[in-house]
């Protein structure tokens, strides 16, 4: 069973080096803009096709899940600014309260 351990181990790590060189590498900068543009040109070919219904149909909903995207974000930053002044308020509050009473009491 040992014999038959290390060459399933050489085996595997042979298995795992062809997978990495046969992954694809990054794309460039270039590649990834033209992807972009590529993806920008059949948007507005697919939007050009509707109908003036459908437009104004595509219209609403995307301006519907901007609105919920921002509100999102706009919450969120709401939240953070709650937590950092619950925050300093407890700080103030532990130095003014806590600490001060430590600093005057005799026993250490």
């Amino acid at each position: 069973m040992n014999s038959q351990n290390p060459e399933r181990l050489k085996r595997k790590l042979e298995d795992l080096k062809t997978d990495i060189h046969r992954t694809q590498p990054l794309k460039r900068d270039g590649e990834v803009l033209q992807t972009l543009k590529s993806l920008s040109e059949q948007l507005s070919v697919w939007y050009g096709g509707l109908s003036n219904t459908g437009k104004g149909a595509t219209i609403v909903v995307g301006g519907i899940l901007a609105i919920s995207v921002v509100s999102t974000v706009l919450n969120l930053i709401r939240l953070a600014v709650t937590l950092v002044i619950v925050g300093a308020v407890g700080y103030v509050g532990y130095k003014f309260f806590l600490a001060s009473q430590s600093d005057n009491d005799p026993n250490p």
